[in-house]
């Protein structure tokens, strides 16, 4: 395909919104096993800053890859921070944000053509109330209500051209956020085991864009490593994580090549610095990926996280 042919065809499908899409990129999850799930204790601080990678280079149509080849890979690279305060002993207030250094696009054109968002995502203000406390047992049950608010209502053009919204650092859209975590601890064993559940749903963007809800869930395993040998404060955590999209919406119709569920496995590691600071590396891989129409998967990503409560 000729450069000329190609970009015209690559136009043409960010215009007119053709049924393929990055839907693995358009969005970052929560990263999960980050001493967040708990509410704080009243007056407290908590500070959790990550770095996330995460890339995509092949098609699927369902969950069957795809000869389709518009797209010859994809990435993003996020810094996202996530600060609490413990209003009481039973209610804690966050607010998140972060930064895309990138939003990354490589199309299969000659010369290599490539189209790239940066700047701020979201911000999101969540209340977490402790429903349910069990000291002795050691159960805890937490719920978490917030709004969503876009860091920009416009969305970005590169060389005069709007960018699709699988590289745009914010959709421009209000949302709400349901949060839901159960921890179950065996202090004798080190053992902790927690389920954590996290909805978005959305409004309609200037441009009529409404994106799809999304869903992520995940059950942990997390185990103290007490081995003689190994020296410092160390813990093991495995994840099965979950997230469902449903369709994207435009002008009130669905985009078909919108919406997924896949599993990711997500082997964690966590360190105790100084008995103050919380240092963690975490990779995802997926292990089974459906989507709706001919979309780009997600490929093997990780993490790494750094988190300190602070009580006054």
């Amino acid at each position: 395909m000729s450069f000329k042919l190609g970009l015209a065809a690559l136009l043409f499908f960010m215009v007119f919104q053709q049924e393929t899409a990055a839907q693995c990129l358009s969005s970052v999850n929560p990263v999960g096993g980050t001493d967040n799930l708990l509410v704080l204790k009243k007056e407290s601080w908590r500070a959790i800053s990550f770095y996330r990678f995460g890339q995509g280079s092949r098609y699927y149509e369902g969950s069957h890859l795809s000869g389709f080849n518009l797209i010859d890979r994809a990435w993003y690279n996020y810094l996202s921070l996530i600060l609490g305060y413990g209003l009481t002993d039973r209610l804690t207030f966050e607010l998140e944000t972060g930064y895309f250094l990138n939003k990354t696009q490589v199309y299969n054109l000659e010369p290599e053509y490539r189209l790239t968002g940066r700047g701020l995502s979201n911000f999101v203000f969540l209340a977490k109330h402790g429903l349910y406390a069990n000291r002795d047992k050691r159960v805890y049950i937490n719920g978490g209500l917030g709004v969503k608010i876009p860091s920009a209502r416009d969305l970005q053009y590169a060389d005069n051209v709007k960018l699709p919204v699988e590289v745009q650092p914010t959709l421009g859209s209000f949302g709400a956020v349901a949060t839901f975590s159960l921890v179950k601890e065996d202090s004798f064993h080190g053992v902790r085991w927690f389920l954590t559940s996290r909805a978005e749903t959305h409004l309609p963007n200037r441009d009529n864009y409404l994106p799809g809800t999304l869903v992520f869930s995940s059950a942990y395993l997390s185990k103290h490593l007490m081995f003689p040998w190994l020296k410092g404060d160390w813990t093991a955590i495995l994840q099965l994580k979950n997230e469902i999209r449903t369709f994207d919406k435009i002008d009130g119709l669905r985009k078909n090549a919108s919406g997924s569920t896949l599993f990711f496995l997500v082997p964690q590691v966590n360190y105790v610095l100084l008995e103050k600071w919380y240092l963690s590396v975490l990779v995802d891989f997926p292990v089974f990926q459906y989507f709706n129409g001919t979309q780009l998967g997600a490929g093997t990503g990780f993490a790494f996280v750094v988190s300190r409560v602070l009580t006054l």
